[in-house]
């Protein structure tokens, strides 16, 4: 939109000028209808014939460059027209997103206040010491502290783990970190059981 005005007003600029330079031109075939009553001798009045017909010509080729600027102002009017409703189209879009973007805010802001309620609950009976490791580990790990064993493997960095440690993991009664990424792990059996969870295992930290 700012490129479509700025070259109607630099068609506007030089169709001025080019008015300016088509009155230069009446005013030089005004002076020479004065001088006609003037003229004594048959060359003086064909010489000033001749500045006639090159004067009235310079004035045709400024009128006619005239007509050419008023197209097209035309057509940079029709493009300003476009570019304007476009802009609009655009800034509608723009408020409807961001009125989207600030109640989704706004959803998120109370689903973390209902979020941070729900977590000091749930840290309320763990263990300060098992508390404080999951705090550190969920700092130093991206925020994934505790992950589950599939299969031998930790579901986080997808390293197999020794067999004691995997049976430790597989009885869900106690604080057990991966050899490799030390994420704390557990057991979620193929039907979505836990097995025996002790009351202080590690998804109650």
């Amino acid at each position: 939109m700012d490129s479509v005005k700025a070259l109607l007003n630099e068609n506007n600029t030089a169709r001025r000028q080019l008015e300016k330079d088509v009155a230069v031109v009446d005013t030089r075939l005004a002076r020479f209808d004065d001088h006609r009553a003037a003229i004594k001798t048959n060359q003086e009045y064909t010489a000033l014939l001749h500045e006639i017909a090159t004067a009235k010509q310079e004035k045709d080729g400024l009128e006619e460059r005239i007509l050419v600027q008023m197209e097209a102002a035309d057509e940079l009017g029709v493009k300003l027209k476009a570019a304007d409703a476009a802009l609009a189209k655009t800034k509608k879009e723009a408020d409807a997103a961001r009125a989207a973007f600030g109640a989704e805010r706004k959803a998120l802001d109370g689903e973390v206040v209902r979020l941070a309620g729900e977590r000091k609950g749930a840290s309320a009976g763990a263990q300060p010491r098992a508390l404080a490791l999951y705090e550190q580990l969920l700092k130093g790990r991206r925020g994934v502290a505790v992950a589950s064993m599939t299969n031998s493997i930790c579901g986080a960095c997808h390293v197999r783990l020794r067999p004691h440690i995997e049976q430790q993991i597989r009885r869900n009664d106690s604080i057990v970190q991966c050899d490799s990424c030390q994420r704390i792990l557990y057991f979620q059996g193929p039907q979505g059981s836990q097995g025996s969870q002790g009351s202080q295992g590690p998804q109650g930290s």
